[in-house]
């Protein structure tokens, strides 16, 4: 029973809890989801299923208001590799490795967002071809493309299988002698109301699109591109539009 196993995930938070500031497993951005999966002793892998017995996990610093990241799908079209194709034509010159191309950009359906100071990038629902489409124009708003795109049953399927039940654990974030250290401090448990409601957040802006290719600035990786995937957002405050809370 699922309720069991999200008893079992609020037992296992509380033990990790009490052990305090506890030193990061990983560096960087994903430190502070990785020690805790460490902690939980989850072994690291690429399947796209839930963290921990069918609840996947979604971690966050305490108190910011960075957007959480739902789950990763990069877009479709006629090209095999549909993003390579959009960074290669719509994609700006890194600040530094100047002969890279960036496409960083946060995108949504009720308004559009300026890229590389040149296009501006929008999410289009389809429901007579059932797909989000990202719409290209120019600055004048003259249309550019509508091909790349993800189908409503992609985006259902993901959401279904990675996000039935999710738990957000806080933590507090510190330097003890130049080291990342993590205070898990909080936890909350939501189940997914259900896929309209998803497209209904997509298209009054509150779900968006996030695509993030950059580029390595340090190691022996820098100057080399680094695509950390295209993802689908929400931020925290915008959780009860999409989940049902659970008591535990």
């Amino acid at each position: 029973m699922i309720t069991e196993e999200l008893k079992n995930l609020k037992k296992e938070f509380e033990r990790i809890k009490k052990m305090g500031y506890v030193k990061a497993t990983r560096m960087g951005y994903t430190g502070i989801g990785k020690t805790f999966e460490d902690l939980l002793g989850k072994k690291e892998d690429s399947l796209e299923l839930p963290d921990y017995k069918g609840i996947e996990i979604k971690t966050k610093r305490g108190y910011t208001r960075c957007y959480t990241t739902l789950f990763g799908v990069t877009p479709q079209g006629k090209k095999e590799f549909e993003i390579k194709r959009l960074r290669s034509i719509y994609g700006y010159p890194d600040n530094v490795y100047r002969n890279q191309k960036l496409l960083h950009a946060s995108v949504q359906a009720n308004c559009s967002t300026l890229v590389g100071n040149r296009y501006l990038f929008k999410l289009v629902s389809d429901y007579e071809e059932q797909k989000l489409f990202l719409l290209i124009t120019d600055k004048s708003m003259n249309f550019i493309e509508k091909k790349s795109y993800w189908t409503f049953d992609i985006l259902k399927e993901k959401l279904n299988r990675k996000l039935q039940y999710m738990a957000l654990v806080k933590a507090w974030p510190n330097k003890i002698n130049g080291e990342d250290y993590y205070k898990y401090y909080d936890i909350d448990f939501y189940k997914l109301k259900d896929f309209n409601e998803f497209l209904k957040l997509i298209e009054d802006g509150t779900i968006r699109v996030t695509f993030k290719i950059g580029v390595f600035k340090k190691g022996e990786r820098a100057g080399e591109l680094h695509d950390r995937g295209t993802s689908f957002e929400i931020q925290e405050i915008d959780m009860l539009k999409l989940f049902d809370k659970i008591d535990i």
